[in-house]
């Protein structure tokens, strides 16, 4: 089993990958001896930013069985290590993610320089013959409008190049949308997702896609014509009054601006104004921002709307205008 997953910051999908390489391992021991579960991690550990995301993950991953194997370069001689040398079988393996590990093969000392795509799809090869279940994390990146520096265009084509190689390979490719697992392959053999279900009440709409998509008119073409506030000028405090907001995303940014806290944001808005429609630019794709805030602010904005999406009962993206349902009536 082979399942690549992909997505924009914050989307996700780090927690979908966890949730869905244990269950994979449990399927596997109902079929007989299997090895470990095991964690590749690729993250170098440096600075105060990086390390808060490394103690994150690992908060995420507490007490759910995983041994954990660091991999900065050099992925194929990682499967010499004794964790896949198990005499109970092949282990189940998440590997994430490569974004992390085609940026230090190709700019670390001791990386693959412009062979980096290679030796990465090398190690992936040999991972996917030493264990029964893998799980491989990437990202999108090339879904913006920056222009690049020719060095970040070579990256952005490495990356590019190896995604689109193991989605070729994959059994099972996994779109993470705000917490919402689009299946964008799945072969007859594979596994079927098993979506995890939310037990909260449902009690919002969001649609999202791209700037100027026509997420506004396609909103108001499902569900009327609402009292709407702008969330880059409106009062804070009206997103628990309005029918509508729209530019969520920039709602988000004020609050960040203003050292607001944004602890059970998503919940409060649900409790204190079921039925509101939210509409949110799409903002997680793309290189990551250079600038600290900006760092913060994407990532933040995709948690913010994968609990809004966990909250809502309807969730739709729009391209081109072109309205399709993630959650809900389809």
């Amino acid at each position: 089993m082979f399942h690549v997953v992909t997505g924009g910051a914050g989307s996700g999908k780090s927690s979908f990958s966890e949730d869905t390489i244990c269950r994979y391992y449990e399927e596997c021991k109902t079929d007989g001896p299997t090895g470990n579960l095991i964690y590749i991690a690729t993250m170098i550990p440096y600075g105060d930013e990086t390390m808060e995301k490394i103690r994150r993950h690992r908060s995420m991953r507490a007490k759910k069985g995983f041994s954990t194997l660091e991999c900065y370069t050099d992925l194929e001689h990682l499967t010499e290590s004794e964790l896949f040398q198990s005499d109970n079988g092949k282990s189940c393996v998440l590997l994430e993610c490569i974004s992390n590990l085609t940026a230090n093969e190709m700019y670390e000392p001791e990386g693959a320089g412009k062979y980096a795509a290679e030796k990465i799809l090398q190690g992936i090869e040999k991972l996917r013959k030493v264990c029964s279940c893998l799980v491989v994390v990437t990202n999108e990146v090339c879904s913006d409008s920056v222009r690049s520096s020719k060095e970040m265009e070579l990256y952005k084509k490495a990356l590019a190049e190896i995604n689109r190689k193991m989605a070729e390979d994959a059994d099972i490719v996994t779109e993470v949308v705000y917490g919402i697992p689009v299946t964008i392959k799945m072969k007859e053999s594979s596994y079927m997702r098993k979506e995890k279900e939310f037990t909260e009440q449902k009690t919002l709409y969001l649609v999202t896609g791209g700037a100027y998509q026509g997420k506004r008119k396609f909103a108001e073409k499902l569900y009327g014509n609402p009292q709407w506030e702008d969330g880059g000028a409106c009062p804070l405090e009206a997103i628990y009054t309005c029918e509508g907001i729209y530019h969520f995303e920039k709602y988000i940014r004020r609050m960040l601006e203003e050292g607001n806290e944004f602890e059970g944001l998503a919940k409060n808005i649900a409790q204190k104004n079921p039925g509101l429609i939210i509409v949110t630019d799409e903002i997680g794709y793309g290189l990551v921002p250079i600038d600290a805030f900006e760092r913060r602010y994407r990532e933040l904005t995709g948690r913010i709307c994968t609990e809004v999406a966990a909250y809502s009962c309807r969730v739709d993206r729009v391209v081109c205008g072109v309205g399709m349902p993630l959650k809900g009536d389809r």
